[in-house]
């Protein structure tokens, strides 16, 4: 087996050596999730060809930076492609679907529970924020109810004391927290039972 290996020398492999090189470089490409065969065979040519510039041997080092050389060039095709790949829905069935719900329900209970035990309402992370949203649709959670600006101003008091800009977005997001916990005591302080309600 011959290489071309760079300023028109030729290098000739033993086929133990050939081998070990071709595992090599399969492991390597194989480590780059956006590589297919097609880019495998243009990288390699491209190479070869001193498109990448000179070198003197093939191996994985000469063959890593014909990959980042050919990302590099072709970023933008490859990011689209990857996020085109992530966005494409799953199809779950009907069990699946249901398991995951009945997780969430399940989750809703033992935190409802939590809070009428120990009188603390913990962060509506723990609990899922669809949850919000879904007693919202309902109409059993008015967040115009609870005080919103003052909450906010609350917030934004908090936040100036531990960073120098407040994202509204993170005054958004504590504010709506806030209006969780006070929203999930008041149902348990007027028995609401909101854990039979879902």
């Amino acid at each position: 087996m011959e290489f071309v290996c760079g300023l028109k020398q030729f290098k000739e492999y033993k086929k133990e050596e050939a081998t070990e090189l071709l595992d090599c470089l399969s492991k390597l490409f194989g480590s780059y999730g956006w590589i297919t065969e097609d880019r495998v065979n243009y990288i390699l040519h491209a190479g070869m060809r001193g498109q990448y510039g000179d070198f003197y041997h093939v191996n994985e080092k000469t063959v890593s930076v014909w990959i980042n050389q050919y990302y590099a060039h072709h970023q933008s095709q490859i990011v689209q492609e990857i996020q085109a790949l992530n966005n494409q829905e799953k199809q779950y069935s009907d069990e699946e679907i249901e398991h995951w719900k009945e997780i969430g329900r399940q989750t809703f209970r033992d935190n409802y529970q939590n809070a009428k035990e120990t009188g603390h309402c913990k962060h509506i992370a723990d609990w899922g924020i669809y949850w919000f949203n879904r007693f919202q649709e309902k109409g059993i959670l008015k967040p115009w109810e609870f005080n919103v600006e003052e909450i906010e101003s609350d917030v934004r008091r908090e936040l100036r004391l531990t960073t120098r800009y407040v994202e509204e977005s993170t005054v958004g997001a504590k504010t709506k927290n806030k209006i969780w916990k006070l929203f999930i005591l008041q149902a348990i302080k007027d028995d609401k039972n909101l854990d039979q309600l879902i």
